[in-house]
């Protein structure tokens, strides 16, 4: 993906923009919003949601030598509970939270109806929250406290730093961190960029409460303080309250000034290693120029054009062309001091050196000759984009106000990057890749399968990648409209030539989703060719009977658009996301997609062989290991057990044939749901689908939805190890769960609420309390035939027995009496809350429409969620407890070394 700029509408002359600063330095930005689509009269009548950020302009880039690791282990503090003295008791009871005992960030956030997490970079900690708009004053304050005011308790921080060694564990046993860290290392030296921002277990286990506490002291002061509100808020409630909350602040004296990273000139830095892993994982990186520097959009517009979307270079060529990678991309960060160009694949060991040497080439391609103005103007939209997009979410918008206010302290910065965006030409492309990409300047990270790669092989690799670095030169230079009604929830329901249709327009944001969905999916696939419904949704938009896949790619890249085909358990279909001056060509695109699918053979041999190398990596992920043998322990001969990509016996008999031989059976159009949210002309989408569908097929009667196929559930308790020399072991528990519509589904989300997330028993337990664990779990997945709840957990080798020992007595707690209503309230307004806050999505709305209608529900069941929720008594959330936890159904998978 190109560089993340997050340009939502973050210029200074944003309408209603309240643009504070206090005579300590610190900022207040205030962007009131209005409502938007989803539900009676919109958004607004319930509120809406509002986004409170607080930007911190200092990471790991921060600290001092004894200090490694701190930037990151303080964003956790932040979440423990808050000195008694600073808890804003009073508006916090106005927010309707209950204020009894100890109070932590997230638990008071999910009470008001909210979330909240956050991230530590090596410039910048943010500390993020999503709340019902009319508790957003109360949130500053909460936020506030809980950031610059914490507690840091000896006894809290011991726990929580074997919480943050388990996610180094964690991120050390996933292949594509440890290749990313070695990647820097090599690029940045000695510079602070090198440093991972978790930092090393043993700098973690050394930090102090005092140590932190200075840290906080010297960083989290004044001007380096930015809170930011965005949604339909009072504005002047909160200022107030973000005044009361920052006043207190310090002044922000200067951090040492660390110059950029030393740039390379004497040949790539390379790291290869042998590692237990079924595939190559590489990286080769570049130095790009810091944020705000004058060949930024340039770098960025490089990376588009090498390895962003289907259409790009990269993934045309050297993946489906030379098929020498499996998977490709390129992406381009930018960081204060500097930034950095990464090129990421995986491939086969016998393919290394041959994808090492295509993947310099296409670099080297990029220095030597301009790139097509076609390929700019692609380019040029994908960046464009941004704004956009980001401007349906008030997260987006927060985002935007907070990265351009802590990296430059200038909001009219946006507006100088994409006038600089705007003048480039493909000569003034070339001409920056030429001085800043140059060969030598490389650095190559990769580990390779152990097992089919040799000691000389991997010296054979060395020597080949320094034999392809050129000596250092100068680089050369018709249809009746039918009347439209609209329902209690706005939605229009009607049918077009077979086709059902659900739409609701909503102009407030110039963007459109829809969403093209049948029933059918895993479920309906036949068993001997596993994995058909993921290779069809994978091969609708890689050719039809008019375009090619290179084709569709073509275009829907040059709109900044995406469309893809998706398949799940018990649904197939085609989604796509635009602006809204593009939706008739891409609703144009997806029908013939849908109409002439041509599964050429070329493309699914593609397919196939990246789906058996995923498939094959996937023992490198102990974390999916663990859930995939759940699932076909709990499930046996059922669909439901394999993993929805396939199996190896499944995707080798696939053919164009079988799959175009399913998809006229399966798959006509007048089964079919299409779901259309967003600023669209909706008479005239209308008229296109009727005047591309013409009447219909004469005669079809539509298939009646598809009878569930009940799984053969387990009648007693079952295990299965597997043995894996991992740091970390994994645990996933499965549980009969709920079909698809059961009318106990919102207990069950309620009862999952109350057991996982940052307030959660489990969380409690085994990471607040007991610093077991850095991630446990609860989900639920519902099908037409079956479904389960899932508990899954990481912990160090040595701490699984006790970790299982935690989770076997929450579950039994759980089951044996019922929740308290407090456990039941913040429950409930955490899920309405990520309700609302999901409203925002044009594409989630439409997902809703099109799912419920294709399994025959009824679409008020997603709009009047909050009102299924709240009707919920803690009586009925016991009783599926004990329903769901029956030891003797339980089915564990153990991840685990010897």
């Amino acid at each position: 993906m190109p560089r993340t700029h997050d340009a939502a509408a973050a210029a200074p002359a944003v309408e209603g923009l309240v643009d504070l600063r206090l005579p300590n330095g610190a900022r207040i930005l205030v962007l009131p919003t209005s409502g938007g689509p989803g539900g009676p009269g919109g958004r607004g009548e319930r509120g809406g949601a509002a986004a409170v950020q607080l930007w911190v302009s200092a990471g790991t880039s921060a600290e001092r030598p004894d200090e490694h690791g701190c930037a990151h282990l303080l964003e956790h503090m932040l979440f423990k509970p808050l000195p008694e003295e600073h808890v804003p008791r009073a508006m916090l009871r106005a927010a309707g939270v209950p204020v009894r005992g100890p109070v932590d960030l997230a638990t008071a956030l999910e009470a008001m109806g909210g979330d909240s997490n956050a991230f530590t970079s090596h410039d910048e900690t943010v500390i993020h929250a999503t709340v019902p708009a009319g508790a957003a004053a109360a949130a500053v304050a909460l936020v506030a406290a809980a950031a610059l005011r914490p507690a840091l308790a000896a006894a809290t921080l011991a726990q929580e730093r074997e919480v943050v060694v388990e996610e180094i564990a964690q991120y050390d046993d996933e292949p594509g961190q440890r290749v990313f860290q070695a990647l820097l290392r090599r690029m940045h030296g000695r510079h602070s960029y090198s440093r991972p921002v978790l930092g090393l277990a043993r700098e973690v286990r050394s930090h102090s409460a005092a140590r932190l506490r200075a840290y906080h002291r010297r960083s989290y002061a004044g001007s380096r303080v930015v809170l930011v509100v965005v949604g339909a808020v009072e504005v002047a409630k909160v200022v107030a309250a973000g005044r009361r909350a920052l006043a207190h602040l310090p002044m922000a004296r200067p951090l040492p000034d660390e110059p950029p990273p030393a740039p390379q000139h004497n040949g790539p830095r390379v790291h290869l290693r042998r590692a237990d892993v079924q595939e190559m994982h590489l990286m080769i990186g570049w130095p790009a120029p810091p944020v705000g520097d004058s060949d930024a959009p340039a770098i960025d517009v490089a990376a588009v054009v090498l390895g962003h979307g289907e259409a790009s270079r990269l993934v045309r060529e050297t993946r489906r062309r030379d098929q020498l990678v499996s998977e490709v991309s390129c992406s381009c960060e930018s960081m204060r001091r500097r930034g950095t160009l990464i090129v990421h694949a995986h491939t086969t060991a016998p393919q290394a050196e041959a994808a090492v040497a295509a993947l310099l080439a296409q670099v080297q391609r990029l220095r030597e000759r301009p790139i097509d103005v076609e390929e700019l103007a692609r380019a040029r939209a994908i960046l464009e984009s941004d704004p956009i997009y980001r401007q349906e979410t008030v997260q987006g918008r927060a985002h935007a106000l907070g990265y351009y206010a802590a990296v430059f302290g200038d909001l009219s910065r946006e507006r100088a990057y994409y006038a600089a965006l705007a003048q480039l030409t493909p000569a003034t492309v070339r001409s920056a890749c030429a001085r800043l990409l140059e060969l030598r300047q490389a650095s190559i990270s990769a580990e390779l399968p152990a097992e089919h790669t040799s000691p000389a092989a991997l010296a054979r690799l060395g020597r080949s990648i320094a034999r392809q670095v050129p000596p250092r030169t100068a680089a050369r230079t018709s249809a009746r409209t039918p009347r439209l009604r609209r329902d209690r929830f706005g939605v229009v329901n009607l049918e077009l030539a077979g086709l059902r249709v659900r739409a609701i327009v909503d102009p407030g944001v110039p963007m459109a989703a829809a969403w093209l969905v049948w029933p059918g999916g895993q479920a309906h696939e036949p068993a001997g060719l596993a994995g058909a419904a993921a290779t069809t949704a994978a091969l609708l938009t890689r050719g039809d009977a008019q375009r090619s896949g290179d084709e569709i790619s073509r275009i829907v890249d040059g709109r900044a658009a995406a469309l893809d085909g998706f398949a799940g358990r018990n649904s197939l279909g085609l989604r796509w996301e635009s602006l809204a001056r593009d939706a008739s060509e891409l609703l144009g695109l997806a029908l013939e997609c849908a109409r002439s699918p041509a599964f050429p053979s070329n493309e699914l041999a593609e397919e196939r062989r990246v789906a058996l190398q995923e498939l094959a990596a996937e023992a490198d992920d102990p974390a999916n290991l663990a859930i995939r043998t759940m699932s076909a322990a709990y499930y046996g001969a059922h669909p439901f057990s394999r993993p929805v990509r396939g199996t190896p016996t499944g995707l080798r008999a696939q053919t164009g044939p079988r799959l175009r031989a399913l998809w006229a059976r399966d798959y006509p159009l007048a089964d079919a749901v299409l779901a259309l949210v967003g600023d669209i002309d909706l008479p005239a989408l209308l008229a296109q689908i009727e005047l591309a569908l013409g009447t219909g097929r004469k005669g079809h009667v539509r298939k009646a939805i598809p009878k569930p196929r009940p799984a053969r559930l387990p009648d007693g308790p079952r295990e299965r190890v597997i043995f894996k020399d991992r740091e970390q072991a994994h645990i996933a528990l499965g549980f009969p769960g709920l079909r698809l519509a059961d009318p106990h589904s919102p207990a069950l989300d309620l009862l999952s609420a109350v057991l996982g997330g940052q307030s959660g028993r489990l969380f409690t337990a085994l990471r607040e309390r007991e610093g077991l664990v850095y991630e446990v779990s609860v989900s639920s997945l519902e099908g037409r035939d079956a479904g389960h709840v899932l508990v899954h957990a990481s912990t160090s080798q040595d701490k699984l027995p006790r970790a299982q020992a935690a989770i076997a007595a929450e579950l039994a707690r759980v089951a044996q009496q019922p929740i308290s209503v407090d456990e039941l309230q913040r429950a409930r307004a955490y899920l309405i809350g990520q309700h609302e806050s999901g409203q925002q999505r044009r594409g989630r709305i439409a997902s809703q429409l099109a799912l419920t209608a294709a399994h025959g529900l009824d679409h008020a069941r997603h709009f009047l969620y909050p009102e299924r929720v709240t009707a919920v008594t803690t009586a009925q959330v016991w009783a599926l407890a004990r329903q769901i936890f029956d030891p003797k159904h339980q089915v564990a998978a153990i991840v685990r070394a010897r």
